[in-house]
């Protein structure tokens, strides 16, 4: 990373560490983990509060868990001393289900404590409270250092499934300076276009101290979308996807930026002729 960060410099690049917060792994397999990993001491040691969970779909640390918050913004901390970055991203790992028993040690004891907020709500609340202090660590260790979070691009499935106030968070200051909804959508997908998300995640109030940048989905080109029902070729089809989608972003006043996924793509032999027509909106 510090290499990185003194290529970087050099070539006037801004850099921001980029966390998936309460994701350990995408892999269910304990063993895997290295000895000293945070979340595997906890698992050996009996994990009687279910701090961490293993899931078919992965390990995360729980949400629910203010020791898990600390141990999380101890790493931004960590972070933000070693390094000389510009900002601090968080991905869109939040709640990873909506299973009653992921976090029912700890809603159990809020409701005997006298806690009256639904499940969701209170799901909701622990992300919020999350969110809140990671912004509160990142200013107080440097004001000028830049948060931005990028969740999901279905803003009311980001809420409802992940529990993550994406509206509330654009529309207050403490929260985030950018926020980045992953729109990873081909435009003739069956039932999440990219149209519909650009003026879903443009339409909810704002705070001016908040900028909206739109992340598209680079890694898609010249692939197939198995998820996009009978749009599912369009990738394959059309070499003019992200120069379409990048006019439509510079065409609505709400958004500040575009951000692309991934890096990696950009120098892509199959998306050599989509890269190239993307650049030619930017000279346009």
């Amino acid at each position: 990373f510090a290499v990185l960060l003194e290529s970087a410099k050099a070539n006037g690049i801004s850099v921001h560490g980029w966390i998936n917060p309460f994701r350990v792994s995408t892999q269910n397999d304990v063993s895997a983990l290295s000895a000293n990993n945070p979340a595997k001491i906890i698992l050996d040691s009996g994990n009687a509060d279910g701090r961490v969970r293993v899931l078919s779909n992965g390990i995360y640390y729980n949400p629910a868990s203010t020791e898990n918050h600390k141990l999380i913004l101890d790493g931004v901390r960590e972070i933000i001393g070693k390094y000389d970055i510009d900002g601090i991203h968080i991905d869109d790992y939040f709640y990873p289900t909506t299973e009653a028993s992921f976090d029912k040690a700890q809603y159990d004891a809020y409701r005997n404590a006298g806690g009256t907020l639904s499940l969701s709500k209170w799901r909701i609340s622990n992300v919020t409270g999350f969110v809140l202090s990671l912004y509160s660590t990142v200013k107080t260790a440097d004001s000028s250092l830049i948060v931005s979070i990028s969740p999901s691009g279905q803003i009311d499935k980001t809420l409802n499934e992940a529990y993550a106030d994406c509206r509330h968070w654009l529309s207050q200051k403490g929260y985030a300076d950018i926020i980045i909804p992953q729109i990873y959508f081909g435009f003739n997908h069956q039932t999440e276009g990219f149209s519909k998300l650009l003026k879903q995640w443009a339409s909810p109030p704002r705070h001016s101290s908040v900028k909206l940048v739109c992340g598209i989905a680079a890694y898609k080109c010249a692939k197939s979308d198995a998820y996009a029902g009978a749009g599912k070729n369009e990738w394959t089809q059309s070499t003019d996807i992200l120069a379409r989608q990048t006019k439509a972003i510079r065409s609505n006043k709400n958004y500040s930026g575009i951000a692309v996924f991934s890096y990696s793509d950009l120098n892509r032999s199959a998306c050599k002729t989509e890269i190239e027509n993307m650049k030619k909106e930017f000279t346009s």
